[in-house]
């Protein structure tokens, strides 16, 4: 019994007390002046006393055991018949119909969730299909009729940006079970972020955005998830890449690797249009574009919350900075695979 709980069952019982030692006191000073001197005052209040002691040590075990079955009710485990009060039973008995409701309306509300989560998995797979076939189709006209390259470029870039939005919205979905498919490992940075990078290869080329990556080593270390790493640092580029695109000039996009004592810290740092500082502070909630929203209809508000997630997820910092019409850096840092050794 924790002392919580005793001072507890002192301050509930403290009326009592009170009251049963001023009637008792009062009853034998009564018996010693009206009806016999003979009556001893200390050996009455001494008995009243012992008696007290019995009867709230009983008290105490009754309150006690209440109070573990109450308890016991959030770990929903039904509570069990004691001999309690007809007032504590009522108590128990209406927290456990209240503890129930509110397990059937929470198992309800997850179940219609998950299914919601299911169909719109499914209904965006389905549409990954027909974009599938498109891209078949521009690769066969690119070869059969050059004349109209140009023209099947610009479709096939809307359609890379159509497949890049539905698999995003699979990304945001797969986040609330990340533990089901989080495997934390050695993992090389950079080897990582250059498959990334030649991911995005005609991304960049179609932007006029190129990549500079630069790093003193060729194998740097960090733990993390490789997959859900990859993840980020897609987004990341992708913000950068989207908000860099520049007809005009070649921009470039400036990847940095540091080692810093047990951390790996990545900067990524592109030349684009900047983020307004009081737009700095939200851009990490969900579905928020801040000012650049309202100029870039591409703008979900979902990249930069889904990147946040899996980086608190992964235990990972992020730091992001901007400047309007200067650029945007943001700054991931990793433990190392040399701090987890040791521990």
């Amino acid at each position: 019994m924790s002392m919580k709980l005793f001072r507890g069952f002192l301050r509930d019982h403290l009326s009592f007390t009170f009251v049963y030692f001023l009637s008792h006191i009062l009853v034998s000073v009564y018996c010693n002046f009206y009806i016999s001197s003979s009556v001893q005052l200390t050996y009455m209040l001494s008995i009243y006393f012992y008696l007290f002691v019995i009867f709230m040590c009983f008290r105490l075990v009754r309150y006690v055991s209440t109070h573990r079955e109450i308890q016991r009710l959030s770990d929903n485990v039904e509570v069990e018949e004691k001999g309690f009060t007809y007032g504590q039973q009522a108590v128990i008995d209406l927290i456990y119909r209240i503890h129930r409701t509110y397990q059937d309306q929470i198992y309800e509300i997850k179940t219609q969730t998950d299914n919601n989560h299911k169909l719109i998995s499914q209904w965006i797979h389905n549409l990954k299909t027909p974009l599938s076939v498109i891209d078949l189709i521009l690769q066969n006209h690119k070869m059969n009729s050059p004349l109209n390259a140009q023209a099947l470029q610009h479709i096939e870039e809307e359609k890379d940006l159509i497949l890049n939005m539905l698999n995003q919205m699979l990304k945001f979905f797969r986040l609330e079970h990340f533990t089901r498919d989080y495997t934390p490992e050695p993992v090389n940075l950079l080897e990582s972020l250059r498959g990334v990078i030649n991911s995005k290869r005609n991304q960049y080329i179609y932007n006029n955005v190129y990549p500079m990556v630069e790093c003193r080593y060729e194998r740097v270390m960090v733990m993390t998830d490789s997959k859900w790493n990859a993840v980020m640092l897609e987004q990341i580029i992708s913000n950068a890449i989207k908000y860099s695109a520049s007809k005009e000039e070649t921009k470039y996009i400036h990847f940095r690797i540091d080692q810093n004592g047990d951390q790996v810290v990545l900067s990524i740092r592109d030349e684009g249009i900047g983020i307004e500082k009081v737009d700095l502070q939200r851009v990490f909630q969900p579905f928020f574009t801040g000012k650049n929203g309202r100029t870039h209809s591409q703008a979900t508000g979902i990249g930069l919350y889904v990147t946040s997630e899996i980086a608190r997820k992964l235990g990972h910092g992020l730091k992001i900075a901007s400047e309007i019409n200067v650029g945007t850096e943001v700054t991931v840092s990793y433990l190392s695979k040399m701090k987890e050794s040791v521990t």
